[in-house]
């Protein structure tokens, strides 16, 4: 390197240090704290909102930046925000033209409040700009946002819904966005990450919320996303259920109308992955699902789930893009475990064996009218080779007209219990009415086996009919038909019968009233039991004449050969 080149090169690097001493100097004796009006004013003319500074300022030199603490922002004297401190990423040379150029933020200890009014309007927006004519610079470039501490709150006055963040904290870089903080949303380009100890809302709680974001020009993909906990409220029945270790994929969320119910302006697609979900006596394992979301629309397809010892697999729709919700349900249980079920309404251990359960139901929300009465579908339960572990069923059947040692609309839980529990809580109230754990009782009479069972049911305007219900032992059969009137709570007309060959009643016994205090009929076989039993017999035969009888059932379950 010759001599002017090193002469050139020493007056840069002389130069370029001047400067920096010039700057640092600068920076040393430069009072930030004097410029305080002024940078309130140029903030807040920047912004449409009253920014207010009431600790101290400082300016560090490297990294260079600026700090305040105890920051208050408010639009119209309402409060938006207050932060216990901001620091402030900045470049030097802009400060020796009276200019501040933040390159990024950090929050600590936010309180953010968010409230839109019911006409759709945020608290943050503002027609108004204040004037910063004449004031310090501020020049916005933000690269990098942090936030830790946080607490967001947002309130949808429309409809009353409050959500609460806390112990936020946030790192994003590489931002890009539009000049209307309304707009942010549609427009923001981002990367980073996210936590937050909890989520509360009126309905629900979730526990170590944690995601990485990608945002592209108003474009959202959240992956991974963890709960460890959700847990829902329902405060009408009285009951809580918990899914837990929650692992989610959200791609292309885009948001629409976002002064509009955001619920009903939201289109992604995903998928999801739960380890556990609880809910009194049931218990969910390793559910999974695709998910999409599109205009109010949830859809979960190839949905499946360890569930009553069984595989199920099926899909669910909720529409809630008009004024009424809409909700669709289509699911199988394979090899499902019948004494895992009864665990779900808490009944004792009666049956056991594999069975198929299959269910569609759909369920269509009107104003205020009872949910119930706007469900529709059908419930099916069938299994082979079942023991009862209460009673030789065929010993208490063959003599029943003699013993009498329970009512025969018990068994009728049987079939209840199938189908109709995977309804709600309401067949947990039917069943308790119906006595299903009255059948404990007959422990001393042994095991027996069910050779065939079937419990098929339609439902019409929250009515379950019972189209195919019946059961065979090795040498008897028994069937229930009837009503469940879900919306009111009642029987309608409940009869289970013990069957002949012909499928006629030999006996049969009904059941009618609420499910929390049904009445129970007497047995009828034509006369009294408490008659002879030669006599029962004898007047058994009024119902046959001349080999007919009124056929009680004549569905899939076959008469047993003898």
């Amino acid at each position: 390197m010759n001599s002017k080149m090193k002469k050139v090169l020493y007056v840069i690097g002389v130069s370029a240090a001047a400067l920096v001493l010039a700057a640092v100097v600068f920076v040393l004796t430069f009072d930030i704290n004097s410029y305080r009006p002024r940078i309130e004013a140029a903030v807040s003319g920047a912004t449409g909102l009253e920014v207010r500074i009431k600790g101290k300022m400082e300016l560090s030199v490297f990294p260079f930046g600026v700090s305040a603490k105890n920051i208050y922002i408010t639009n119209k004297k309402v409060e938006i925000a207050t932060l216990e401190s901001l620091k402030l990423a900045g470049e030097l040379m802009p400060l020796l033209k009276k200019q501040l150029k933040i390159t990024g933020c950090e929050l600590v200890k936010p309180v953010v409040s968010i409230v839109k009014d019911a006409y759709g309007k945020y608290n943050f927006e503002s027609t108004e700009k204040i004037s910063a004519e004449g004031q310090f610079g501020v020049v916005f470039s933000l690269y990098k946002l942090k936030m830790s501490k946080g607490t967001l709150l947002y309130l949808d006055e429309k409809t009353g819904e409050k959500t609460e963040f806390r112990d936020l904290d946030l790192a994003i870089k590489d931002i890009q966005a539009g000049n209307n903080a309304a707009d942010f949303l549609k427009n923001a380009s981002f990367t980073g990450d996210f936590s937050s100890s909890q989520v509360l809302q009126t309905n629900f709680r979730i526990e170590n919320l944690k995601s990485s974001v990608r945002a592209v020009r108003g474009v959202y993909n959240f992956e991974p996303l963890a709960v460890s906990s959700f847990v829902y409220f329902d405060k009408k029945a009285g009951e809580k259920t918990e899914l837990k270790n929650i692992n989610m994929a959200v791609k292309d969320l885009v948001i629409g109308d976002s002064s509009g119910d955001i619920a009903k302006n939201i289109s992604f697609t995903g998928n999801l992955t739960c380890k556990e979900v609880l809910n009194k006596e049931l218990k969910i394992d390793n559910l999974s699902s695709l998910i999409k979301v599109e205009n109010g629309v949830t859809y979960l397809t190839s949905l499946n789930m360890d569930i009553f010892g069984g595989k199920a697999e099926g899909y669910l729709t909720a529409d809630k893009s008009g004024t009424d919700a809409k909700y669709t349900v289509k699911f199988q249980i394979l090899a499902l475990d019948f004494s895992e079920f009864e665990k779900f309404f808490g009944a004792k251990k009666v049956i056991g064996g594999k069975g198929d359960l299959h269910a569609y139901i759909t369920i269509e929300e009107k104003g205020a009218r009872d949910m119930m009465s706007g469900m529709d579908g059908t419930f099916s339960l069938r299994g082979d080779n079942l023991v009862i572990y209460t009673m030789n069923l065929d010993k208490v059947l063959s003599s029943y007209e003699k013993s009498q040692k329970f009512n025969l609309v018990d068994l009728g839980a049987f079939f209840i219990a199938g189908p109709i529990g995977t309804v709600a809580v309401m067949s947990t109230v039917a069943l308790k009415g119906y006595r299903y754990g009255d059948l404990y009782l007959h422990a001393q009479e042994g095991q027996g086996t069910i050779t065939h069972f079937l419990s098929h049911w339609e439902v019409r305007g929250g009515v379950a009919d019972a189209t195919d219900c019946a059961l065979s032992t090795d040498h008897n059969r028994v069937a229930l038909k009837g009503k469940l009137d879900l919306v009111r709570g009642r029987y309608d007309k409940v009869t289970v019968a013990l069957l002949d060959d012909k499928g006629c009643a030999k006996f049969k016994q009904n059941i009618s009233g609420p499910f929390g205090s049904p009445e129970i009929g007497k047995v009828n076989a034509v006369g009294s039991l408490a008659e002879p039993v030669f006599d029962l017999y004898r007047k058994a035969k009024r119902f046959v004449q001349g080999g007919r009888c009124d056929v009680f059932y004549n569905g899939a379950v076959q008469q047993p050969s003898e």
